[in-house]
C-alpha cells in the first residue's frame, strides 16, 4: 500500500481512507515512519490525514512516537495548518519530555490558545496542557489559570473542556 496515495484526494472536510491506513500501519515501525512523512507533505489533505492517522495509531501504540519525538517537537514549532495542530496537541502528552522541552511545549500550546480561531485546536491544546501538567507539576498553576480564563471567554466546547479539566485537577 502506498500510504501517501491512499491519503490523497478529496478535500479537508473528509478523512478519506484514514481508517484503512491506521489498520495497515498497526504497530509496524517501518510503516509508521512512512506515515510520519505525510506530516510535511506539500498537500494539506495529505498532511491532515497523516496527522489524523498518526494520532489514531498511537492511541494504541504510543511507543511508535519515540523514534519520531524530535521530529514531532520540530513540527510543533512549524505547523500552521489547524488540522495538523490539533493532532500535534493530542500527541504531545503521549511522549516523555524533559522539563525544558515541556516548558517549550507549554509555551507553544499557550500561544495557539491565544491566537487560533479553531475551537478544536484550542480544546486539544488545553487538554494537552492539562495532561502535561500531570507529569510536570510545575506547570499546574499556569494551566489552572489558563483553564479558568478560557472558562469565562471560550466557545461552548472550550468551556466544557475547561470544566472537565478543572474538575479532574
Amino acid at each position: 500500500m502506498d500510504i501517501r496515495e491512499v491519503l490523497s484526494g478529496g478535500d479537508l472536510r473528509s478523512i478519506g481512507r484514514v481508517d484503512e491506513v491506521v489498520e495497515f500501519v498497526g504497530d509496524d515501525p517501518g510503516r509508521f515512519s512512512e506515515l510520519m512523512t505525510g506530516l510535511t507533505d506539500a498537500h494539506p489533505v495529505v498532511r491532515m490525514r497523516s496527522a489524523d492517522a498518526v494520532e489514531k495509531v498511537t492511541r494504541h501504540h504510543p511507543k511508535l512516537l519515540q523514534a519520531h519525538q524530535a521530529s514531532l517537537f520540530e513540527q510543533l514549532h512549524r505547523a500552521t495548518q489547524q488540522e495538523v495542530r490539533w493532532h500535534l496537541a493530542q500527541l504531545m502528552p503521549r511522549m516523555t519530555w524533559t522539563e525544558e522541552e515541556a516548558a517549550e511545549i507549554v509555551y507553544v500550546l499557550t500561544g495557539w490558545i491565544g491566537t487560533e480561531t479553531s475551537a478544536i485546536v484550542i480544546v486539544n491544546s488545553l487538554q494537552a496542557l492539562f495532561d502535561l501538567s500531570m507529569f510536570h507539576p510545575r506547570f499546574r498553576d499556569e494551566v489552572v489559570a489558563l483553564l479558568e480564563a478560557n472558562l469565562e471567554s471560550g466557545s461552548p466546547a472550550v468551556k466544557s473542556r475547561c470544566k472537565k479539566c478543572l474538575r479532574d485537577m
